[in-house]
């Protein structure tokens, strides 16, 4: 079976476009030109039927499809709804709520840990072997870590922490208190 040739005007009419884009697809290389102002019937029909598939695919793999959009939507809101939940429940904690725990957390072990030096030097020197000065230190830093670990950091967003916070004296979170510098607040041990 052989291949005629055909004017642009069967072609058009027959894949029913319009002239004019049976030539933009002839130049994109989508419809075979057999001669000038000829083209391939079968070729044709073929080029445009796979140009078709073509878009199609493309269409299909990038719209999405109501029925897993609205599966995905109805997901979402049964995903917040539990979270609502849980959080009423207290299992579920908003982050920046921890993340303000954590930096009470780590404000305290630091202001603790800056104490330790003032606080064991004298300690320190009065031990005659290092066995004694390992067990002074390890001592201390349980010390400050059972207490950090009893305290009950719960992070509440009132107005009434924030004056306090605004209140607390001058303290700097290393220890230190305002105008009077780090050496006063070493207290009795230097002594």
């Amino acid at each position: 079976m052989s291949s005629s040739a055909q004017p642009i005007a069967v072609i058009a009419k027959l894949l029913d476009l319009s002239e004019r884009r049976v030539q933009q697809l002839s130049r994109e290389g989508v419809i075979p030109k057999a001669t000038r102002g000829q083209y391939d019937l079968i070729g044709s029909v073929r080029g445009y039927v796979r140009y078709l598939r073509d878009q199609a695919a493309k269409a299909q793999a990038g719209a999405p499809d109501y029925a897993s959009e609205r599966a995905r939507f109805l997901r979402a809101r049964a995903d917040l709804a539990e979270m609502e939940a849980e959080q009423k429940r207290g299992s579920l904690l908003a982050a920046e709520d921890v993340e303000t725990a954590w930096i009470a957390v780590l404000a305290r072990l630091r202001t603790r840990l800056l104490a330790l030096p003032d606080r064991l030097a004298p300690l320190v020197h009065a031990e005659t072997s290092p066995a004694g000065v390992r067990d002074v230190i390890r001592g201390a830093i349980r010390e400050a870590l059972e207490e950090l670990a009893e305290s009950d950091v719960r992070p509440e967003r009132d107005e009434d922490d924030t004056a306090e916070a605004a209140g607390n004296g001058g303290a700097a979170p290393d220890g230190a208190r305002g105008a009077e510098g780090p050496d006063a607040a070493a207290g009795a041990d230097d002594q």
